[in-house]
C-alpha cells in the first residue's frame, strides 16, 4: 500500500489514474515507473513520494478497484430481505459493476496473474471472507441457510466468486456466469427454496 497520505492527494490520484490507463492499454509489466511519470506530468521523485516502486502502484489500484466492487455488493444487502436473495443481490451487483470497470478490467486481468501483486489481494480475500461469514452465520441462525460449517461455506463461496470474477474478466460472460452463481447461493437455502431447486444432470459417452 502507499506510504503517505493527505497533503498532494490529487498528485497521489493523478499518477494512479494515469497508471491504471496505462496498464490496461500497454500491459503491466511493458509500463516503468518513468513512463507513468512522464504521462501524469510528474517527476520520478513525485513518484516515489507516494509509492515504493511500480508494484506499490499496482497493488494500490488493485486494492481500490476490489474495494469499490466490494462496497458496491455490500450496498445491495437487504436487511428485510431473507439471506440467500440478499446475498444474490450483493453477488449481481458485484459482477455488475465489474462488468462497467471500462479499461480497469485489463489491468484487473492481467493483475491476476502477476505474484508480486497477490499480497494485496490475499489480505483484501480474508476481509470478504469475514464479512461473507457474518452473513452467512445470521441467516444459519434464522433458519434460513443450511446449517454447515460457516467458515467453510464462507471459503467456498468466496472461492466460486473469486473464479466468477475471472470468468467474466477473460469472457465477458456476466449472464451466463451471473446464471450459475444463483443457482450456486440458492442452493444454500433450506425448506422450499432448496427443494425447489432442480440439478440438470449431464450424461457423459459411458452413460
Amino acid at each position: 500500500m502507499s506510504r503517505r497520505q493527505p497533503r498532494g492527494q490529487e498528485t497521489r490520484e493523478r499518477i494512479l489514474a494515469v497508471a491504471l490507463s496505462q496498464f490496461a492499454g500497454r500491459g503491466y509489466h511493458a509500463v516503468s515507473v518513468e513512463d507513468i511519470a512522464s504521462a501524469a506530468g510528474v517527476t520520478k521523485g513525485a513518484v516515489y513520494y507516494w509509492f515504493a516502486d511500480k508494484d506499490d502502484i499496482g497493488r494500490d489500484l488493485q486494492h481500490e478497484l476490489y474495494e469499490r466492487l466490494t462496497r458496491e455488493g455490500l450496498a445491495a444487502l437487504d436487511p428485510d430481505a431473507d439471506t440467500v436473495t440478499s446475498i444474490r443481490r450483493a453477488l449481481e451487483v458485484f459482477l455488475n459493476t465489474l462488468d462497467n470497470l471500462g479499461e480497469a478490467q485489463f489491468f484487473l486481468r492481467d493483475a491476476w496473474t502477476i505474484p508480486e501483486l497477490g499480497v494485496g489481494t490475499r489480505a483484501d480475500g480474508q476481509d470478504a471472507v469475514a464479512l461473507l461469514r457474518g452473513v452467512l452465520a445470521g441467516g444459519m441462525a434464522r433458519g434460513e441457510i443450511v446449517a454447515l460449517d460457516p467458515d467453510a461455506m464462507a471459503r467456498v463461496l468466496f472461492g466460486a466468486l473469486t473464479e466468477a470474477t475471472m470468468y467474466v474478466l477473460t469472457t465477458g460472460k456476466r449472464g451466463a456466469t451471473l446464471a450459475v452463481v444463483d443457482h450456486l447461493v440458492e442452493s444454500l437455502g433450506t425448506g422450499e427454496r432448496a427443494a425447489g431447486l432442480t440439478p440438470t444432470v449431464t450424461k457423459g459417452r459411458g452413460d
